[in-house]
Protein backbone atom coordinates (compact mmCIF):
# COMPACT_ATOMS: atom_id res chain seq x y z
CA UNK A 1 0.00 0.00 0.00
CA UNK A 2 1.17 3.54 -1.24
CA UNK A 3 1.94 6.05 1.49
CA UNK A 4 -0.87 8.33 0.11
CA UNK A 5 -3.46 5.72 0.05
CA UNK A 6 -2.35 4.89 3.92
CA UNK A 7 -2.56 8.77 4.40
CA UNK A 8 -6.32 8.49 2.98
CA UNK A 9 -6.74 5.32 5.05
CA UNK A 10 -5.87 6.96 8.30
CA UNK A 11 -7.67 10.68 7.43
CA UNK A 12 -10.97 8.62 6.79
CA UNK A 13 -10.75 6.56 10.35
CA UNK A 14 -9.81 9.61 12.11
CA UNK A 15 -12.43 11.85 10.68
CA UNK A 16 -15.26 8.92 11.20
CA UNK A 17 -14.08 9.16 14.74
CA UNK A 18 -14.32 12.91 14.88
CA UNK A 19 -17.88 13.01 13.41
CA UNK A 20 -19.23 9.74 15.67
CA UNK A 21 -18.14 11.99 18.46
CA UNK A 22 -16.68 9.00 20.45
CA UNK A 23 -13.37 7.74 21.23
CA UNK A 24 -11.35 4.90 19.20
CA UNK A 25 -11.09 3.12 22.98
CA UNK A 26 -12.74 3.25 26.62
CA UNK A 27 -11.20 5.40 28.89
CA UNK A 28 -10.91 4.54 33.00
CA UNK A 29 -12.53 7.38 35.22
CA UNK A 30 -12.44 7.82 38.85
CA UNK A 31 -16.27 6.96 39.78
CA UNK A 32 -17.04 8.63 42.77
CA UNK A 33 -19.24 11.32 44.53
CA UNK A 34 -19.12 13.48 47.66
CA UNK A 35 -20.44 11.89 50.90
CA UNK A 36 -23.31 14.56 51.52
CA UNK A 37 -24.61 13.41 48.31
CA UNK A 38 -25.42 9.54 50.02
CA UNK A 39 -27.06 11.09 52.99
CA UNK A 40 -29.40 13.00 50.55
CA UNK A 41 -29.54 9.93 48.33
CA UNK A 42 -33.47 9.22 48.16
CA UNK A 43 -34.13 12.74 47.11
CA UNK A 44 -31.19 12.79 44.29
CA UNK A 45 -31.65 8.97 43.11
CA UNK A 46 -33.85 9.75 40.11
CA UNK A 47 -31.46 12.63 38.75
CA UNK A 48 -27.98 10.69 39.15
CA UNK A 49 -26.41 7.36 38.40
CA UNK A 50 -24.80 5.65 41.98
CA UNK A 51 -21.53 5.89 41.78
CA UNK A 52 -18.87 3.39 42.55
CA UNK A 53 -18.15 4.96 46.05
CA UNK A 54 -19.68 7.49 48.12
CA UNK A 55 -16.73 9.34 49.85
CA UNK A 56 -14.96 12.72 51.22
CA UNK A 57 -11.85 11.54 49.43
CA UNK A 58 -14.12 12.57 46.11
CA UNK A 59 -13.60 15.82 47.24
CA UNK A 60 -9.17 16.41 46.73
CA UNK A 61 -8.70 18.19 43.61
CA UNK A 62 -5.99 15.72 43.03
CA UNK A 63 -7.37 12.07 43.14
CA UNK A 64 -4.57 9.82 43.17
CA UNK A 65 -5.53 6.46 44.67
CA UNK A 66 -8.19 4.69 46.44
CA UNK A 67 -10.94 5.88 44.41
CA UNK A 68 -12.83 3.27 42.52
CA UNK A 69 -12.50 3.37 38.61
CA UNK A 70 -15.01 1.97 35.50
CA UNK A 71 -14.31 2.03 31.83
CA UNK A 72 -16.29 4.72 29.66
CA UNK A 73 -17.03 4.87 26.06
CA UNK A 74 -17.70 8.55 26.18
CA UNK A 75 -15.05 11.02 27.94
CA UNK A 76 -14.48 11.55 31.75
CA UNK A 77 -16.17 14.34 33.27
CA UNK A 78 -16.05 16.05 37.23
CA UNK A 79 -19.02 17.73 38.45
CA UNK A 80 -18.65 20.29 40.71
CA UNK A 81 -21.46 22.04 42.68
CA UNK A 82 -21.12 24.71 45.54
CA UNK A 83 -21.37 23.27 49.04
CA UNK A 84 -23.17 25.94 51.09
CA UNK A 85 -23.73 25.79 54.89
CA UNK A 86 -25.96 28.64 56.36
CA UNK A 87 -25.17 30.70 53.46
CA UNK A 88 -21.15 30.56 53.96
CA UNK A 89 -19.53 29.08 50.83
CA UNK A 90 -17.15 25.97 52.35
CA UNK A 91 -15.91 24.92 49.21
CA UNK A 92 -17.27 22.11 46.44
CA UNK A 93 -19.01 18.62 46.28
CA UNK A 94 -17.52 16.65 43.47
CA UNK A 95 -19.32 14.08 41.37
CA UNK A 96 -16.85 12.15 38.81
CA UNK A 97 -17.65 9.50 36.38
CA UNK A 98 -18.62 9.34 32.37
CA UNK A 99 -20.19 11.60 30.79
CA UNK A 100 -23.16 9.33 29.30
CA UNK A 101 -23.26 7.88 33.14
CA UNK A 102 -23.57 10.61 35.41
CA UNK A 103 -27.28 11.49 34.75
CA UNK A 104 -30.06 9.64 34.58
CA UNK A 105 -31.62 11.56 32.33
CA UNK A 106 -28.52 12.32 30.25
CA UNK A 107 -27.04 15.92 29.84
CA UNK A 108 -28.78 18.32 27.62
CA UNK A 109 -27.09 17.68 24.33
CA UNK A 110 -27.58 20.95 23.05
CA UNK A 111 -25.15 22.45 25.71
CA UNK A 112 -22.93 19.61 25.10
CA UNK A 113 -22.39 20.67 21.69
CA UNK A 114 -21.98 24.23 22.36
CA UNK A 115 -20.01 24.00 24.35
CA UNK A 116 -17.54 21.21 23.15
CA UNK A 117 -17.35 18.99 26.13
CA UNK A 118 -17.30 15.93 23.91
CA UNK A 119 -14.32 17.33 21.82
CA UNK A 120 -12.16 18.67 23.90
CA UNK A 121 -11.07 18.86 27.66
CA UNK A 122 -13.07 21.93 28.84
CA UNK A 123 -14.57 23.05 32.12
CA UNK A 124 -17.84 24.86 31.97
CA UNK A 125 -19.87 26.63 35.02
CA UNK A 126 -23.39 26.61 33.55
CA UNK A 127 -26.63 26.57 35.48
CA UNK A 128 -28.11 23.00 35.94
CA UNK A 129 -31.61 23.76 34.46
CA UNK A 130 -29.59 24.32 30.77
CA UNK A 131 -27.02 21.02 31.75
CA UNK A 132 -29.46 18.80 32.81
CA UNK A 133 -32.10 17.18 30.98
CA UNK A 134 -35.46 17.87 33.47
CA UNK A 135 -36.01 14.53 35.26
CA UNK A 136 -39.63 13.04 34.04
CA UNK A 137 -42.42 13.20 36.40
CA UNK A 138 -40.73 15.70 38.45
CA UNK A 139 -42.01 19.40 38.92
CA UNK A 140 -39.35 20.83 41.29
CA UNK A 141 -37.16 23.52 39.08
CA UNK A 142 -33.75 23.21 38.81
CA UNK A 143 -31.79 25.93 40.71
CA UNK A 144 -27.89 27.11 40.91
CA UNK A 145 -24.42 26.32 38.62
CA UNK A 146 -22.68 23.89 38.34
CA UNK A 147 -18.83 23.53 37.15
CA UNK A 148 -18.74 20.57 34.27
CA UNK A 149 -15.14 19.56 33.30
CA UNK A 150 -14.46 17.14 30.13
CA UNK A 151 -11.58 15.55 29.68
CA UNK A 152 -10.20 12.43 27.21
CA UNK A 153 -7.26 10.44 28.99
CA UNK A 154 -7.28 7.28 31.78
CA UNK A 155 -8.00 8.71 35.30
CA UNK A 156 -7.92 12.31 33.75
CA UNK A 157 -11.13 13.28 36.28
CA UNK A 158 -8.90 13.18 39.23
CA UNK A 159 -7.30 16.78 37.99
CA UNK A 160 -7.75 19.28 35.95
CA UNK A 161 -4.74 18.79 33.63
CA UNK A 162 -4.02 15.23 34.58
CA UNK A 163 -4.78 13.77 31.00
CA UNK A 164 -1.23 13.18 28.94
CA UNK A 165 -1.14 15.71 25.95
CA UNK A 166 -1.41 13.23 23.29
CA UNK A 167 -5.27 12.16 24.91
CA UNK A 168 -6.18 16.41 25.06
CA UNK A 169 -5.61 16.41 21.08
CA UNK A 170 -8.46 17.61 19.33
CA UNK A 171 -9.38 15.06 16.21
CA UNK A 172 -8.40 18.12 14.07
CA UNK A 173 -5.30 19.05 15.91
CA UNK A 174 -4.09 15.48 14.92
CA UNK A 175 -5.52 15.75 11.25
CA UNK A 176 -3.19 19.17 10.96
CA UNK A 177 -0.18 17.19 12.28
CA UNK A 178 -0.59 14.09 10.13
CA UNK A 179 -1.42 16.22 6.75
CA UNK A 180 1.84 18.01 7.99
CA UNK A 181 4.54 15.29 8.66
CA UNK A 182 3.02 13.85 4.83
CA UNK A 183 3.80 16.76 2.92
CA UNK A 184 7.13 17.69 4.53
CA UNK A 185 8.22 13.62 3.78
Amino acid sequence: MSSLALFLVLISNLLRWASAGTLPRELECFSCMSLSYQDNWQHLQSTYHPPKVFTNRCNDPLLQKNIPTTLCGTVCVSLLEPEVEAGVFIGYKYIRGCLDRLLLNGFNQTALRTHRFSQMDTCRSLPRAHLFNPVRGMNQPMYGEVQLCSCYGDKCNGAASSAPLSARWSPLTVFVLLALSWMLT
